[in-house]
């Protein structure tokens, strides 16, 4: 049986239709307009913005608070899905998400494997950091966690605003 190609042109119409609503209702979200949610400013924002909302409303996302391990599992899930992230917007979106929407973690309480998830580092660092905080003491301020023996400062300063020293 032969397909009716009458209809070929409405159904593409409505399809065009489709794909512009959805994509204004994306960037609409994005921009935080009735639900008052937009993706928190920081380094590799827009770059976020441009890779996310394709398919998420930016309600969406600034709802999750997550680990930098799990931001990083959750893009390369996404990558799967079909996202298309080059490699150096890959680390940039990471970093983003794990700053701006990153899961809080008290740092003087925390073991060795919630601190590894935090900053994305090896358990063997992670205890070092567990160490370092049982033989000097609670630590004060994101400063201190850098000075464990082995860690790079520049992943704990960006992660700094999820840290919570219990004050």
């Amino acid at each position: 049986m032969a397909r009716p190609t009458h209809l070929l042109p409405a159904v593409a119409a409505l399809c065009l239709t489709s794909a512009v609503l959805v994509r204004a209702n994306a960037t609409q979200t994005t921009q935080g307009t009735s639900t008052g949610q937009v993706f928190p400013e920081g380094p590799g924002r827009e770059v976020a913005m441009r890779i996310c909302q394709d398919c998420h409303p930016a309600g969406d996302i600034v709802k999750h608070r997550e680990s930098r391990f799990r931001w990083s599992v959750i893009v390369e899930q996404m990558i799967g899905e079909g996202a298309s992230i080059r490699d150096e917007e890959f680390e940039v979106i990471v970093t983003y998400l794990s700053v701006a929407l990153g899961k809080k973690v008290k740092i003087n309480e925390a073991s060795a494997t919630v601190i590894a998830e935090t900053f994305d580092i090896s358990e063997d660092l992670a205890a070092a950091i567990v160490k370092h905080r049982t033989e000097r003491g609670p630590f004060k301020d994101w400063k201190d966690v850098a000075a464990a023996p082995g860690v790079d400062p520049k992943r704990i300063e960006e992660q700094k605003g999820n840290l919570d020293f219990g004050k």
